[in-house]
């Protein structure tokens, strides 16, 4: 098994362990770091023969761990980070696809991670933070901000849940966005977020959506109250609603 570490890029190869989380002290410069030592080529968010790259960057904790495993079984290849510096780090050196973040990392702290990552990274990953934002009235409780990231993941969510929402950023991202030019980033990270809580809180209502006004109809309340929140966060980002629901539909056909 190939390792790098994190810190000193340093690379060389370990003995296979059937064990889902390794930590190992590197040869190079002593520091410890965590890797999945996973050969599974299996990829079933998307159904994939292909090991996709994440990186997850937070402090030990049962919600992380919870995550990392769910991740291991699908098969992805994963750099553990727990501090700010090195999850900057990994991600410029190992380009991955996905990152899940803590917003309050150690040392660099992950909003500003991200900043960095979104002005610096040659092709910068889909971003998820990874926080503390539980409610039982989960569309209604939402992060002050997103700090940039693509959406949030909040410690109540269950397995089905979090799958589901990397699954819809991960599919998104692959078929790219076709939303046509002058698109606000932003606008549409945040359409996204909102769109992704009803995608993956309420599937059985989603598969009758047929077209856009379908989900004007279907989703009145929830979708009018998307748009406050959206509006309220960022003037004019409404409209990337409607956007985000057609090229939904038209990845699904």
């Amino acid at each position: 098994m190939l390792v790098q570490c994190p810190n000193c890029l340093k690379r060389y190869r370990l003995q296979q362990t059937q064990a889902r989380l390794l930590r190992v002290r590197c040869r190079g410069c002593g520091s410890e770091f965590l890797v999945s030592p996973t050969t599974d080529q299996r990829h079933e968010i998307l159904g994939r023969e292909e090991r996709t790259m994440a990186v997850v960057a937070d402090i030990q904790r049962d919600f992380r761990n919870l995550v990392i495993n769910l991740l291991n079984d699908q098969g992805f290849h994963l750099f553990i980070v727990e501090e700010g510096d090195r999850a900057l780090a990994t991600v410029m050196e190992q380009k991955p696809r996905l990152l899940l973040v803590n917003p309050y990392l150690p040392g660099l702290l992950g909003v500003d991670l991200i900043a960095r990552i979104r002005a610096e990274a040659s092709v910068s990953p889909i971003i998820i933070l990874m926080g503390a934002i539980h409610s039982s009235r989960r569309y209604h409780r939402r992060p002050q901000s997103l700090y940039g990231a693509d959406d949030y993941l909040d410690e109540g969510s269950s397995e089905a849940v979090i799958l589901r929402k990397l699954a819809f950023h991960l599919e998104i991202a692959l078929a790219g966005n076709h939303l046509g030019e002058g698109v606000d980033a932003e606008s549409l990270r945040l359409a996204r977020s909102v769109f992704a809580d009803l995608l993956v809180y309420d599937p059985d209502r989603m598969v009758q959506v047929r077209d856009v006004p379908d989900f004007f109809r279907l989703f009145a309340d929830e979708a009018a109250e998307g748009r406050r929140y959206l509006e309220h966060r960022r003037p004019g980002a409404g409209e990337y609603l409607s956007r985000v629901v057609q090229h939904y539909l038209r990845k699904r056909e």
